[in-house]
């Protein structure tokens, strides 16, 4: 079924954007470190729930705005292209961020603000959710239910990851190894989405 392929291909694309080092990951890292993971839990749904509220809101202002301006979803696409090239590179130049996270406590609220004001949220919204979930409930609903699928392992990944780091740092240097990885795959899904925007 096309919704089917369509939404297994987000999922691909989202979790790439979603596992990519940045102030919410960073913070569930964080919080791993300090509280373990079971204590994370809580800041996972505050991540989804600033998820949702920020991507329902650029989704539907994108739509709209869209469907009287065709040249801006080229536009976006271009933009989102640029982002994810700038999360390829800062990846690849920062990935030792999990090693020097800082240990503290993370509230509910600083999560819930964090992710709704994170860029990625626009990614999303722009370029990764199929237009068809700002038009229909149905779609909408697939749509969201396929992101919060992935959105939460990823997000306990990285509480669990603080959690492993607090208990054996020595392993640090090779999460920074596969991080990288996940960067260049980042950079040729940014040179694919540029090159839809500009050959169709």
């Amino acid at each position: 079924m096309p919704i089917i392929d369509t939404l297994l291909k987000m999922s691909l694309y989202v979790s790439l954007v979603l596992i990519v080092p940045g102030p919410t990951n960073t913070l569930l890292l964080s919080s791993g470190l300090k509280s373990g993971v079971r204590n994370t839990w809580p800041l996972i749904i505050a991540e989804a729930l600033g998820y949702v509220a920020s991507i329902s809101a650029w989704g539907f202002f994108l739509h709209a705005f869209a469907a009287n301006h065709v040249w801006i979803v080229y536009a976006v696409k271009i933009a989102s292209s640029a982002y994810i090239l700038y999360l390829a590179i800062s990846m690849w130049r920062r990935s030792a961020i999990i090693q020097n996270s800082s240990m503290r406590l993370v509230s509910l609220h600083e999560m819930f603000i964090t992710t709704l004001t994170n860029p990625k949220a626009f990614i999303f919204a722009s370029a990764l959710f199929p237009p068809e979930a700002f038009q229909t409930v149905h779609y909408y609903a697939w749509s969201f239910a396929v992101f919060l699928i992935v959105l939460v392992p990823i997000g306990a990944t990285w509480s669990g990851l603080g959690r492993f780091l607090a208990l054996r740092k020595s392993v640090a240097t090779h999460a920074t190894t596969v991080l990288r990885g996940v960067s260049l795959v980042l950079l040729t899904f940014s040179g694919t989405l540029f090159y839809s925007a500009i050959y169709r």
